[in-house]
């Protein structure tokens, strides 16, 4: 009888409890209403967490000092490739100061100046199918190998041929470098350090400028030449230490290698595993939705690829005409005109040293301000530092020259590279922001070589332009182009400071195209602040959960 009884009590309450870990607000509403009275009599469970404050801070922490270390790996890449660009202002002075070794020309000069820019295009091609077949890091690692090619043929050129065709393959490797590193740092940051982290290659750049004027100052162009190997040395060493993006790795079908990736950016792996799972998601809508025939054209005319597209390409031309990179090219030349009498290569290396220092405020202003406030600030100060100083070469017209001449033109100039300095950071972080993940690596390329063809054209056209409009005029035309930059910011351009990348393509992919008829609920997403990433956990007996 007593067998009996206890047999058929056992169906009831269970002999043995087994005991786990479930949410500690919400099991006792999947309690019978007995022990959940008695519970509540008994003091509280001590509250349990798998990873501590204390933990998830540290996790934290490294994970962010990963991303750094990588970003890094590219600046040094970055610095390297910034140093051709001011090379021929060290070497046409030396040369022409020494026209035994190497003769030449104002012709051959001009080609060995220009031919960098010419270069850039090709390699901007060829860059974009090169990440997305091979990866966003080993096309850094292959842009070293026309750049070492370049600087070593440099050092030991002995004919203009063979300067040009060096010149040629620096410019190459710079335009094999742009798309994939700023790609690459945009899907490896998260939102919080990509502000700071996405405009860092622009500091990069100008800092490989001042430092190739800088040894100019002090060394032979040969010398210059060799010493210029050491940084692209450096970045191939740090590559090899730093992951695959894990989106270029999930979209290749390799997800355990992206989550190694993920878990080494983001300092833990029960973070990095949440992050994969969302992108895991968004790749499953993509590739249903998406045909398997489709080409890159097709791709970028659908509604997600041509808005961003759009922005760019009209941001990257007014940009050019308010003067962003005509200005600091005949910045010297253009001082020079107010009968100023000055070191060329102490002005040369002091602009390039205004050129830094503004790039790393603005990386800096990045974390604080949202990119709608900054490039419109920067459009309005560009256009009125231009305007101001057409107006006072207008008033000056005619008169004699006066000692403060220099100085109101000097002036205006610092004042414009300050504000202008955002503009000419910006499209290569838009690159990185705006276009969608399955176009981002083949149109940045595409985009960075338009840009760059743009610009040669523009260079070359600028003496004819200075002279039917003179410099008056030239300016008067950068200012126009400044303001009209400003309203087409404040019409388009989406606000992407704080969100993620996934949710930007998700603002594209709506049904407007001017900012200010966007769904409102996109002004009120922002970040959730950092959380611990287990909740508190107590201790409840598995059976009276199933109960």
């Amino acid at each position: 009888m007593s067998n009996e009884r206890d047999e058929e009590y056992s169906k009831f309450v269970p002999q043995k409890m087994s005991y786990h870990v479930v949410p500690g607000a919400e099991f006792q509403c999947k309690l019978p209403m007995s022990m959940s009275m008695s519970m509540m009599s008994m003091p509280k469970s001590r509250k349990l967490s798998t990873i501590d404050e204390q933990d998830y801070d540290k996790a934290n922490r490294r994970g962010m000092i990963n991303q750094i270390l990588a970003t890094c790996a590219v600046l040094l890449l970055s610095a390297g490739c910034g140093m051709p660009i001011g090379f021929s202002a060290v070497l046409l002075p030396q040369l022409s100061s020494n026209s035994t070794e190497v003769p030449i020309d104002v012709n051959t000069g001009s080609w060995i100046a220009s031919v960098h820019s010419l270069a850039t295009p090709f390699g901007s091609l060829i860059s974009g199918p090169l990440a997305d077949y091979l990866g966003r890091r080993k096309t850094l690692l292959v842009s070293v190998i026309p750049l070492f090619l370049g600087w070593s043929t440099m050092a030991m050129s002995n004919s203009v041929k063979a300067l040009i065709f060096a010149r040629f393959l620096c410019g190459f490797a710079t335009g094999i470098l742009g798309g994939p590193g700023q790609v690459y740092i945009a899907e490896t940051a998260e939102p919080n350090l990509r502000s700071l982290l996405i405009g860092a290659p622009y500091v990069a750049y100008s800092s490989g400028i001042l430092l190739v004027y800088s040894l100019g100052t002090v060394l032979y162009w040969r010398s210059v030449a060799w010493c210029a190997n050491i940084l692209p040395a450096l970045a191939v060493i740090s590559i090899f230490f730093i992951p695959e993006t894990p989106v270029w790795l999930l979209r290749n079908r390799k997800e355990k290698r992206a989550l190694q990736a993920l878990t080494s950016l983001r300092g833990s792996e029960i973070s990095a595993q949440k992050e994969l799972n969302d992108m895991k998601q968004r790749l499953e809508k993509e590739r249903a939705t998406t045909k398997t025939n489709e080409n890159i054209f097709k791709l970028c005319c659908e509604r997600v690829a041509i808005k961003p597209l759009f922005i760019v390409i009209v941001f990257s031309l007014l940009q050019m005409f308010s003067g962003t990179f005509i200005v600091i090219f005949y910045a010297i030349d253009i001082v020079s005109e107010f009968g100023a009498d000055f070191d060329t290569k102490q002005a040369a290396i002091w602009t390039a040293a205004v050129r830094v220092l503004c790039c790393m405020i603005f990386c800096g202003i990045l974390i604080f301000v949202r990119r709608r406030l900054i490039m419109i600030l920067s459009g309005i100060g560009s256009g009125v530092f231009c305007l101001a100083l057409s107006v006072f070469m207008y008033m000056r017209m005619g008169q004699p020259r006066m000692p403060y001449d220099v100085l109101v033109a000097g002036g205006c100039l610092l004042g414009y590279i300050v504000f202008n300095t955002a503009l000419m950071v910006m499209p290569g972080i838009m690159i990185g922001e705006l276009f969608p993940a399955r176009i981002r690596g083949r149109t940045a390329g595409g985009v960075f070589a338009s840009m760059n063809v743009a610009l040669f054209i523009f260079a070359k056209a600028f003496p004819a332009l200075q002279s039917a409009l003179k410099m008056r005029g030239v300016f008067l035309v950068f200012a126009g182009s400044s303001f009209l930059l400003t309203i087409f910011m404040c019409l388009f351009q989406p606000e992407t400071k704080g969100r993620s990348l996934e949710h930007i393509e998700d603002y594209f992919n709506g049904d407007n195209w001017l900012w200010l008829r966007r769904d409102r609920g996109y002004k009120t997403v922002k970040l959730l602040p950092l959380q611990p990433l287990v909740e508190n956990r107590a201790i409840v007996p598995r059976s009276a959960e199933h109960a």
